[in-house]
């Protein structure tokens, strides 16, 4: 009995040490990836208003009830269903009126749910959900004071290779035409009224551009503040070089 009690023992204090050191290693990437994540406050705060904002894009049609807001049209930048708007409650009421002032909220270019467009069409939906991703790739990219080098740096290996040689300005500056590009040939041709997008179409245009689009906002911020780590570590080497030399 003694024997296997001690055998008992034996087991579970090496179990214990394993998933001791499992969760050590655990809260050690957790640390990581949060230091990794609040590098830069600015950056950080982005994401988490971009974040709120899209999550609210889909939470805000189950706030009403079904039915409160289908099948209206209206312009772009310009609140113009005020009435609809009056009856909702608080959240639901600041929601729409910011996706009202920004989309034209045509009801066959935005999605149902609960019964209720989104407050933003399909394209522009897809933009801010797609930008969080943006943010996100230049928050885990290699810091530069350049910012096309921070947007190359986000990027897969194969897709720098071939973009290095344009130099890190230029390619970055590519990146963000190439992905706006589609979004403007989609968007401008239906103007011409021959053509109504898809919408996957708006969908897979309005990613890509908020992609590139968060990817370029986050790459400014990152540089904003590698610029300012960099100036910090000069003035620390000038003092202590002042200092030395009294």
């Amino acid at each position: 009995m003694a024997h296997v009690a001690r055998t008992l023992v034996s087991i579970l204090t090496a179990t214990g040490k394993a998933l001791f050191r499992e969760l050590s290693y655990l809260g050690d990437v957790v640390s990581t990836i949060w230091g990794r994540v609040t590098w830069s406050r600015a950056l950080f705060a982005v994401l988490v208003l971009n974040v709120a904002w899209t999550a609210s894009l889909f939470l805000c049609p189950f706030t009403v009830a079904p039915g409160s807001f289908v099948h209206q049209v209206g312009g772009a930048n310009l609140v113009d269903h005020e009435n609809i708007w009056e009856t909702f409650p608080l959240y639901a009421r600041v929601v729409y009126t910011i996706g009202d002032a920004q989309c034209h909220q045509l009801w066959y270019r935005s999605f149902l749910l609960n019964g209720n467009q989104m407050p933003i069409d399909q394209r522009m939906t897809s933009m801010y959900l797609f930008a969080n991703l943006g943010l996100l790739a230049a928050i885990f990219a290699r810091p530069s004071t350049s910012t096309g080098q921070v947007m190359l740096n986000a990027l897969p290996e194969f897709l720098r290779r071939r973009l290095w040689k344009f130099g890190p300005d230029r390619a970055g500056a590519l990146v963000l035409v190439l992905g706006l590009i589609p979004m403007a040939i989609d968007g401008f041709t239906q103007l011409s009224g021959r053509y109504e997008s898809t919408p996957i179409a708006r969908v897979l245009t309005g990613g890509l551009a908020g992609f590139v689009g968060g990817l370029l906002v986050g790459a400014m911020l990152v540089t904003i503040r590698q610029f300012s780590l960099e100036m910090q570590r000069m003035y620390a080497h000038l003092q202590a070089d002042t200092a030395s030399l009294r």
